[in-house]
């Protein structure tokens, strides 16, 4: 590739790379940055464990300038491919062929880990002089964030290498758990940034540089990333609109009988009457409230992330077509680092 031999740029361009746990809140905040100026002349590349893009099609609407990663996570099979990515971004600037940007935000899937990328960004020449990682900002969820919190989690690693804790749905705990949460965070990584992400729009300054923090030190393994075999993506799609209260029904049923092994849900829907597309999201046991979206309704598409369910477990009644994801992804990919 060309643009890999071209001389280095005499400045940079700043990287924000966007973690957090599966549902924690991520898409919502970088697509508000967006569509309010928050972000401006950004380009933005997003990975997702399955092999459907739901989050590109959610950010695509706020943003010319996204690209999808699917199949996997960027700290194992797609990490090559996010470094091609960068590159071809910055050369298709310099040549016009697309807005010139002065930043690039990445936001990983919630089963990625930070250290690899961060890592990536350290050992590719290619990558030297062209970009550099100016924070590590991570969304953790306060509705459900203690209980993913433990040593051995994805989750656990991305506060401990934040430069930035962005704290979600802070405004539906109550103040004690909000404080336990915080003082825990506090004790994984007491080097971070603590900022309540409310739902009055994101800041420019949730995505700027980090400040530099005098006698950090990591602990080992904390550039390592592991997965849990059993975790598994895979997609349900049918083609005829369904009423909103029917797929409201269906996944509160879901959520209320596999909640804990329920990772992640998050779909674009068609509804009867409606030309535009809704957005469904679950985590576990917690059902969101539907949101209208300024994309034209088409087929409906509903990705699963789950720990140990099959396309049969949950598949509704009105269900035509599954597609199954690849057998790599499905099994969260090799252990790297």
């Amino acid at each position: 590739m060309r643009s890999s031999r071209a001389a280095p740029r005499s400045s940079p361009i700043p990287v924000t790379v966007l973690t957090g746990a599966l549902g924690a809140g991520k898409t919502t905040i970088l697509n508000s940055a967006l569509k309010t100026g928050a972000l401006v002349r950004t380009a933005v590349i997003v990975n997702e464990f399955g092999a459907v893009g739901i989050d590109h099609a959610l950010i695509q609407a706020a943003s010319e300038e996204v690209v999808l990663l699917p199949g996997g996570c960027l700290c194992c099979q797609v990490r090559a491919d996010l470094a091609v990515a960068l590159l071809r971004l910055e050369r298709s600037a310099s040549l016009g062929e697309m807005h010139a940007f002065e930043r690039a935000v990445i936001e990983t899937s919630g089963l990625a880990e930070p250290g690899p990328i961060l890592q990536l960004f350290v050992e590719s020449a290619a990558l030297a002089g062209r970009y550099r990682v100016e924070a590590v900002v991570t969304v953790v969820d306060a509705l459900l964030g203690m209980a993913a919190l433990d040593s051995e989690s994805p989750a656990y690693r991305q506060v401990l290498l934040a430069d930035r804790l962005l704290i979600s749905k802070s405004e539906r705990v109550q103040p004690a758990a909000l404080g336990a949460l915080d003082a825990k965070l506090v004790r994984i990584n007491p080097y971070a940034e603590r900022v309540r992400a409310g739902m009055d729009g994101a800041r420019a300054a949730w995505f700027g540089p980090a400040a530099l923090q005098g006698g950090r030190r990591m602990p080992g393994g904390a550039y390592r990333a592991t997965h849990d075999d059993a975790v598994g993506s895979f997609v349900i799609q049918w083609d005829q609109p369904q009423p909103l209260s029917a797929v409201g029904a269906w996944l509160h049923a879901i959520a209320e009988n596999f909640g804990s092994r329920l990772l992640r849900v998050k779909g674009i829907i068609a509804v009867p009457g409606e030309p535009q597309a809704v957005a469904v999201h679950a985590v576990q046991h917690v059902v969101e409230v539907p949101q209208t979206l300024s994309l034209s309704a088409g087929s409906s598409r509903v990705v699963f992330i789950t720990r140990g369910l099959e396309p049969e477990d949950v598949e509704p009644e009105w269900q035509t077509s599954l597609e199954l994801m690849p057998s790599e992804v499905r099994s969260g990919g090799p252990v790297v680092g």
